[in-house]
């Protein structure tokens, strides 16, 4: 009976093989399940509905995620009223607030669509089962940033061109040409100019060191007495034009008709005289006397003598009278042409992390020379070296060591311009120096080079930039200063300035003497 039990158990090789067969297909049922997400029956969880404009690239399950986390799927994507209506599938433990925001998105650069919820206020209420989430925003999609991109280079390449056009073709190539052509051409008469005048550039520069040093010492009593003179004369010239005109425009015609009615009384009192001569004979006499006294009167104005007289017959009153008014007329004049310019520069030392600030003011009397006057607050204005010596076990080691401090220079220079090129000279910081200025495409670039404080025990004081005017007031400038320091304080530069035009100061400087060249 034993036997008959274990015959009927025992699993023959095709039975084994069919229970294999049904356990993998089931497994794999299940791991596919499992992967994709399908669940047996309805989900678990509540249903909430949101709208976009455009749902391109999303499709059916795609996961919905808060803070990266999935926390639902989209069942359904339908259309309505021109919109994607969406179905969320959301799990039942997470909460989603009324305020959240939807965004679709996407995962990196080519990554699958999916849903993401921005979280809200954490005290607003939370959807229920059918609710709709009314907060949305859109990303921008990659057709979009493609289509950027593709206006982004049209622009590119448009600017190119214009580039290409200016600079690459047979005429920029020839403009270049010309520009340095005529930089060489500059650069070799300034050369040939200064090899030539050698000697007398050496006596310039020391009657400017001279004239620097009494500007120094004197300038500022200098410029109080000058100011007060000006003042002085000018209200003493306008006072005394105005009380001769009023005074010959009153009288001229005043004088002129007084002498013709003396003349004609005159007569009168002589027919007069004749008459009272004939009725009375003691008062004749005295009438006739009083007569000739009138009489002589109106001969010696008619003679020019007397303050009346001069004032009525003499020419060279009047000549003197028309050349005071003249020279006023020719002050004021003078005073209008002159134009005024005021402006500030700051330029960042590097070397020094530190800012050197500039006040200017520039006179212009004509458009080939001007007079330029700065004050400069240079933080690296005053030098001082310090040498020390120290002795250890006999072998001695020197020192030198350059401090710097703040302090206030300033700048008194003529000018005079030669087409594009100008050359300046005069006081540059406070010692006597030399300046070139060439100005490209209509002004709007200026390179400057300038040499001063020729010391005899340090290298000169040598300073290169250019300046561009980007606006009519505003202007960038860059270069190097202290090219050859001895000091090591060579350093570049950076600044930023201004400059308008000012005519309330020019009257100030319209009476100083004028400077030829």
């Amino acid at each position: 009976m034993a036997e008959t039990q274990k015959t009927l158990f025992k699993f023959t090789p095709e039975a084994k093989v069919g229970l294999f067969v049904l356990f993998g297909l089931s497994l794999l049922v299940y791991m596919s399940l499992r992967i994709g997400g399908f669940t047996i029956g309805s989900d678990a969880g509540y249903t909430v509905y949101v709208s976009f404009a455009n749902a391109a690239g999303l499709d059916k399950d795609a996961s919905v995620r808060v803070a990266g986390v999935e926390v639902g799927k989209i069942t359904d994507i339908t259309l309505k009223d021109s919109r994607a209506k969406l179905t969320l599938r959301i799990k039942p433990e997470i909460e989603i607030g009324a305020d959240f925001t939807a965004v679709l998105t996407t995962k990196g650069l080519l990554g699958e669509r999916y849903m993401e919820l921005l979280v809200g206020s954490p005290n607003a209420p939370v959807l229920k089962d059918g609710d709709t989430l009314m907060r949305t925003t859109s990303y921008a999609d990659m057709d979009k940033l493609i289509t950027i991109m593709s206006d982004v280079s049209m622009d590119i390449k448009k600017v190119s061109t214009t580039l290409g056009n200016v600079f690459g073709g047979a005429e920029g190539e020839a403009t270049l040409k010309n520009i340095m052509t005529n930089m060489e051409e500059v650069s070799y008469r300034v050369s040939r100019l200064i090899e030539k005048n050698d000697e007398k550039l050496d006596n310039i520069i020391h009657n400017l060191n001279q004239f620097s040093t009494l500007l120094r010492d004197d300038g500022p009593q200098i410029s109080m007495g000058l100011k007060a003179a000006v003042d002085n004369l000018n209200e003493g010239l306008l006072e005394t034009t105005k009380n001769l005109n009023s005074l010959i425009n009153e009288n001229r015609g005043n004088l002129s008709e007084g002498i013709e009615n003396l003349k004609l009384a005159s007569l009168k009192l002589h027919e007069a005289m004749e008459n009272i001569n004939k009725m009375t004979g003691d008062i004749g006499p005295r009438i006739s006397d009083t007569v000739d006294y009138i009489g002589s009167i109106t001969q010696k104005i008619d003679s020019g003598e007397g303050t009346i007289g001069q004032l009525v017959n003499d020419e060279s009153l009047h000549t003197n009278i028309n050349k005071t008014v003249t020279g006023i007329n020719n002050f004021i004049e003078k005073a209008e042409s002159i134009k005024t310019f005021v402006g500030y520069r700051g330029e960042y030392i590097f070397g020094a992390e530190e800012t050197k600030s500039y006040i200017t003011l520039k006179l212009q009397p004509s458009s080939d020379k001007f007079y330029l006057f700065e004050v400069i607050d240079d933080p690296r204005g005053e030098r001082s070296k310090e040498t020390r010596v120290v002795t250890v076990g006999g072998s001695t080691t020197t020192t030198t060591e350059i401090k710097t401090s703040d302090d206030f220079k300033f700048s008194l220079q003529a000018a005079k311009q030669f087409h594009g090129l100008t050359i300046r000279g005069g006081l540059i910081e406070s010692t006597g120096g030399l300046g070139l200025d060439y100005n490209l495409f209509n002004n709007r670039v200026q390179l400057s080079f300038d040499a001063f404080d020729f010391d005899k025990d340090d290298n000169p004081h040598l300073k290169a930039g250019a300046m561009l005017y980007f606006t009519r007031y505003f202007y960038l400038s860059a270069g190097m200063d202290d090219i050859i320091s001895d000091a090591n304080m060579e350093s570049l530069y950076f600044g930023l300035g201004l400059r308008f035009e000012d005519d309330d100061l020019k009257y100030l400087f319209s009476a100083a003497p004028p400077i030829s060249f």
